[in-house]
């Protein structure tokens, strides 16, 4: 092992309890982008990841304003114009932590329990960012970098409106990069490095369902005046067949059928309905008729409704109710066409009893990235390295919307890991990061950067 890659290794684990003690700083910072009441809380925690990187003596750090929470910046230029220019993606904010009484702690004061570090923003995702910075201080305290960095570290990932965006439009120029590296990912367990190639895209709406001006008595009014929960009920209960497919006049004619390559890697990987049951607690499986379970969750669209909102205990007719509805969608569904196929196919189906509207949310599209990149190769050879085998290449269900932009605004891949563990609890009670894993994380890392540097070589 060349001397620069040892002594990058032996001061990160020298250091990993001051890492550690760093990131039970960065977790007490309750900075919950969604409600206004942390906009301070927000600051202070865009002010500290700064302060992080002007500790690493980095050549510019600023805050690029946004129209809502800034967004952190950090840049270190080599001399040599021969080496990558890595972007490091993050966000700093963190999802809201109700309902408070699951937790078994204060989700803002972490501690330590079996190694396990508990608390929000634990794995999702400041214990990533935190392990970025560490790999980075490990290096750049034992040599020349390797490559030239770009930190952008945002605050509006777990919120609506989010303005990332904007930032890389109005900051095009001095955000050129080769390729951006993503943490916010996960491993399919202790020994199992993943790193993510594909993702689903997104787009969020909610129905809204109007009767009569007023609240009526259902003794006096009921049976001669449709109840918008019931007219809710049925158009909801109608977005599905009995085959677990969406019903939607043509939601699927942009959806590529899964290759018969991509079937069998799937099959390979350590996913069951058994696991899947033990994860969720449900009592059984549901979906679309002809996938796997595990298919159903990557390469095809899923319909759901998150919240529905109608009427109170009182014996009355309720005047409105509404629901919100999220589609997760596959690469080339495009959110806007999706969302006029909704509003097309509601219009044919809401009775004349009630007046309706559907508002449109947001979307992202869903993303495809080269298994092929020296940047992917770099990242497989590096977890290969600490965990002794080769990581799986996988897609994933989820959306992680500054991926999309990243490649539609800077036209740049994403490598996507990250150090969390299936059952961490993302966005629930009792976030945890596997410390273990974390640390082994950190030396992923500083392997993966300097395996860049050999690509000028090359």
């Amino acid at each position: 092992m060349p001397k620069p890659i040892r002594s990058a290794l032996e001061y990160a684990r020298s250091n990993h309890d001051r890492f550690l003690n760093d990131l039970k700083e960065f977790l007490t910072i309750p900075s919950i982008s969604g409600d206004p009441t942390y906009k301070k809380e927000i600051q202070l925690a865009a002010d500290w990841v700064a302060d992080r990187l002007r500790a690493l003596e980095f050549d510019r750090v600023e805050l690029l304003p946004t129209a809502g929470n800034p967004v952190v910046y950090g840049e270190w230029d080599s001399p040599d114009s021969n080496i990558p220019t890595i972007m490091i993606y993050g966000h700093y904010d963190v999802a809201p932590v109700e309902p408070l009484d699951e937790w078994d702690n204060d989700p803002f004061k972490p501690y330590l329990k079996e190694n396990n570090l508990y608390g929000r923003g634990s794995s999702d995702m400041k214990g990533q960012i935190m392990a970025c910075i560490a790999a980075v201080e490990a290096i750049k305290r034992n040599s020349e970098f390797p490559f030239n960095i770009k930190f952008l570290i945002e605050g509006e990932e777990e919120s609506c409106p989010n303005h990332f965006g904007d930032v890389l439009t109005t900051y095009s120029e001095i955000l050129e990069s080769d390729f951006c590296l993503n943490t916010d990912a996960g491993m399919g367990g202790p020994e199992k490095p993943l790193i993510l190639y594909g993702l689903r895209g997104y787009m969020d709406c909610q129905l809204h369902v109007v009767g009569p001006s007023r609240d009526l008595h259902s003794g006096l009014f009921g049976g001669v005046v449709h109840n918008p929960i019931l007219v809710l009920s049925e158009l909801i209960a109608g977005l599905h067949n009995e085959e677990g497919k969406i019903t939607v006049p043509g939601i699927y004619d942009d959806v590529q059928e899964i290759t018969d390559e991509e079937r069998l890697l799937f099959a390979q990987l350590p996913y069951t309905d058994e696991r899947l049951l033990e994860r969720t607690g449900a009592p059984n499986i549901w979906g679309e008729v002809g996938y796997t379970p595990f298919e159903r969750t990557i390469v095809r669209p899923s319909l759901n409704v998150n919240h529905i909102i109608g009427g109170s205990i009182k014996n009355a007719i309720p005047s409105k109710a509404y629901a919100a509805i999220s589609l997760r969608l596959v690469p080339d569904q495009d959110p806007t066409e999706i969302y006029q196929q909704i509003s097309n196919h509601l219009s044919e189906s809401v009775p004349d009893t009630v007046t309706w509207k559907l508002e449109y949310l947001g979307g992202g599209h869903g993303v495809i990235m080269n298994v092929n990149s020296p940047w992917v190769d770099a990242m497989s050879k590096a977890q290969e390295t600490v965990w002794g085998v080769k990581p799986s290449l996988i897609r994933s269900g989820g959306s992680i919307p500054a991926v999309a932009e990243l490649k539609e605004i800077l036209e740049i891949d994403s490598v996507m890991i990250g150090f969390s563990l299936p059952g961490a609890n993302l966005h629930g009670p009792n976030e945890k990061l596997h410390i273990p894993t974390w640390k082994r994380g950190v030396d992923a890392l500083i392997h993966f950067f300097y395996n860049l540097a050999t690509l000028k070589d090359q």
